[in-house]
């Protein structure tokens, strides 16, 4: 009786107290609603999940023939399903990258620090082997039950947090089930799920799964949100917790999305199941459809769908380039002027970064793409500039170029030697050598026998070399006819290359002895210039392309008049509406956001710079290039890398002006396969490895960046 009134009173104290109707709504009717919702979600999501599971999982086979459609293989289930709980659990455990670096130091005594981890991994690898082999599971009752079953307990196992110690040779010793509650549940869920999963079939649980698993769901949530609320855990505890909290509330949504997914591959409907069967087997076959020309040709009907993704990757990246150094220059202009004295131009900037900060990007594009179509001259009233070299119309814009790029690359080839040779005869003998004494540093260093005299020599050559045969594999991608798998084997030797230099030059074989002097700075412009002039030379040896004009009005056989869509193929450079009207409009959109990270950056500079740069008799050019951007960098740098990756993901909207970007093609793709989620999933990897190449470097340059000291 006391028991009873002690715990009577208990949970009457820990009640919410109610001293006003807002009270009793935040601390009654809140709580009971959220409980409510929080139940229907579950046991909604479970129940279609385990309807699509057990769908799947049901094996009718007659005469040697699958008569489900929808049929998965229990090998496949168990591996794919069992993979996304297994990754979960690892990503909330978060032991992974200790469990890979003691690997790869050979430290095996770190494998005990991340059992939870390794015995994860054991049980879905048993489980696996077990249920495809072993056991001939029921797809109504005990297939369901398996997996929702495996994935509520591994969420248990997360929120008890105690694998490590349950797996220690002393605990078990030293065990007492009176003490350790949280063992005993931990352990005892896991052998409830083998028990039920097993004998499921004989239980009155089999009749309503989805009732039951939301049941535990429910009262593993409240229960594990009270303690949370309650307890004063450490912060890395704390969120751990939290985080394996919120896997065991979204594990419905989880499954659900999942099992969705992989139903619909095996959609029993052809055309939804041809939408999201993940093959790629038709990227292979002709394209039907046609892109603009420029700066590649792809041809319809000839050329394989990867052709044409390739243009179109390549398309993308040369817009989203051009646009970055654009609106860098003009945002960096647009934002020091905004801080100048003179109120003309300061105001004027303000207006330019209102309006284009203001202006929806998709609008913009629509406005300069009708804009250029009628202020252009028609395609029967072309103008030419300086001569005939450039001539335009609202076909395009028409410019002559080199005849040979063979020759270009051959000039800077022999700039890059003597600049090489140069850097080789000024440098001194480091104050040390550092001796590689592992494979890897023998590796980054494979001149280093040479001395310390030719090591960075042969260094330079190796990078020029790299460089070369990059640039000449490099050339027949950008063209989209081969060439990929040769760039990306350029490419590794280019990095490489690179890793020697940087290793190089980190101990201390750059060091330069530089002369001062009149003779050597006359020494050294005169060498300049004369390699300038000879790769300039060589470059243009083989003359120019001048655009050859077909077109012929009256049908005489002589060329009445230019068309600049008439031209004969590979004779000059064309620029097309469509491409300049999304460089033009990333460049004046993303430029108004560059101006104001440019302008704060060097509002947030101290006073006493530029008074310490005035005091050295700086004027403001020099003030503004040596001082004070120098400073703002480190603040810039970390936000120009987000602009970089919109305009990125901005060129997405090319699809207004009919440019052909990777969206464009994609889209169109779609249109006539009907292949929804892998052309989805190639977009995605496109647009992500272009955002992560971005950040790649914008990140490179900020540890440079905030490296140096000022």
């Amino acid at each position: 009786m006391v028991f009873e009134r002690a715990v009577a009173r208990r949970l009457v104290n820990s009640l919410p107290r109610v001293n006003s109707p807002r009270d009793f709504l935040t601390g009654y009717v809140v709580p009971v609603l959220g409980i409510y919702l929080f139940w229907l979600y579950c046991n909604k999501f479970l129940e279609m999940s385990i309807g699509y599971l057990s769908t799947m999982a049901r094996d009718i086979t007659i005469a040697g023939t699958q008569m489900n459609t929808s049929y998965y293989p229990m090998e496949r289930l168990a591996l794919i399903v069992g993979g996304v709980i297994l990754i979960c659990f690892l990503l909330v455990q978060n032991e992974m990258p200790t469990l890979f670096r003691g690997l790869r130091r050979r430290e095996w005594n770190i494998i005990s620090e991340c059992s939870s981890s390794v015995f994860a991994i054991l049980c879905f690898a048993l489980s696996y082997f077990v249920v495809t082999s072993a056991l001939e599971l029921t797809p109504g009752a005990q297939v369901p039950f398996f997996f929702f079953g495996g994935a509520i307990v591994a969420g248990v196992l997360l929120l008890q947090d105690n694998l490590d110690e349950i797996l220690s040779l002393s605990y078990i010793r030293s065990f007492n089930p009176r003490e350790n509650l949280g063992a005993v549940i931990s352990v005892g869920s896991i052998i409830v799920l083998a028990i039920l999963t097993l004998q499921i079939s004989f239980t009155p649980i089999s009749q309503d799964i989805p009732f039951y698993l939301s049941a535990v769901i429910l009262i593993t949530v409240l229960y594990w949100g009270w303690r949370l609320s309650q307890e004063g855990m450490k912060p890395a505890v704390q969120s751990k917790r939290t985080a394996a909290l919120g896997y065991v509330v979204f594990l419905p949504f989880i499954m659900y999305l999942l099992l969705r997914v992989l139903y619909l591959q095996h959609d029993p409907d052809p055309v939804m199941q041809n939408r999201w069967m993940v093959k790629f087997d038709f990227m292979d076959k002709v394209n039907t459809f046609k892109i603009n020309p420029w700066p590649m040709l792809v041809e319809a009907n000839s050329d394989a769908r990867w052709l044409f993704l390739k243009a179109a990757i390549i398309n993308s990246a040369r817009v989203t380039l051009l646009s970055i150094v654009l609106c860098v220059i003009l945002g960096t202009i647009v934002g020091v002027t905004r801080l100048s004295s003179n109120k003309l131009a300061s105001t004027m900037a303000t207006v330019y970064v209102e309006i284009f900060r203001n202006l929806p990007l998709a609008v913009l594009l629509f406005l300069i793409a009708t804009q250029y179509g009628i202020q252009a001259p028609l395609f029967i009233e072309e103008r030419f500039l300086f001569g005939g070299a450039v001539f335009y119309s609202n076909q395009g814009i028409w410019f002559v170029t080199v005849a040979s790029y063979q020759r270009l690359v051959m000039g800077l080839v022999a700039l890059a030697l003597l600049r090489a040779g140069l850097r080789h005869m000024d440098r001194i003998e480091p104050r040390f050598i550092v001796t590689p004494n592992t494979p890897f540093e023998h590796l980054r260093r494979p001149f280093s026998s040479l001395g310390w005299r030719l090591e960075a020599l042969a260094a330079d050559i190796l990078l020029i070399v790299a460089a070369v045969v990059f640039i000449d594999y490099l050339v027949p991608f950008v063209s989209t006819h081969g060439g990929g798998t040769e760039a990306a084997g350029a490419m590794a030797l280019l990095v490489y290359a690179l890793s020697v230099t940087s290793k190089v030059d980190d101990d201390g074989m750059n060091s330069l002895q530089i002369d001062d002097s009149e003779s050597g700075l006359r020494k050294r412009f005169t060498i300049w210039v004369a390699a300038f002039a000879v790769a300039a030379g060589i470059a243009v040896s083989k003359g120019l392309s001048w655009p050859l004009y077909l077109k012929d009005w009256d049908g005489d056989g002589t060329i009445d008049a230019p068309g600049s869509w008439d031209i004969a193929e590979g004779t000059g450079f064309e620029i097309t509406p469509f491409f300049l009207a999304m460089m033009l409009g990333l460049t004046l959109f993303t430029a108004s956001t560059v101006a104001e990270i440019v302008r704060g950056s060097i509002q947030a500079l101290p006073r006493g710079q530029v008074e310490a740069a005035i005091s050295l008799a700086l004027n403001p050019f020099q003030r503004l290039r040596l001082v004070i951007l120098p400073q703002a960098l480190r603040s810039m740098v970390p936000l120009m890398n987000n602009q970089f990756m919109n305009v990125w993901k901005n060129s997405s909207l090319a699809v207004i002006v009919a440019y052909s970007d990777i969206f464009y093609v994609v889209l169109v793709m779609m249109n006539n396969v009907g292949k929804l989620i892998p052309l989805f999933i190639l977009l995605l990897i496109t647009y992500q490895a272009g955002s992560l190449a971005i950040s790649l470097v914008m990140n490179w340059y900020n540890t440079r960046v905030t490296s140096v000291k000022i």
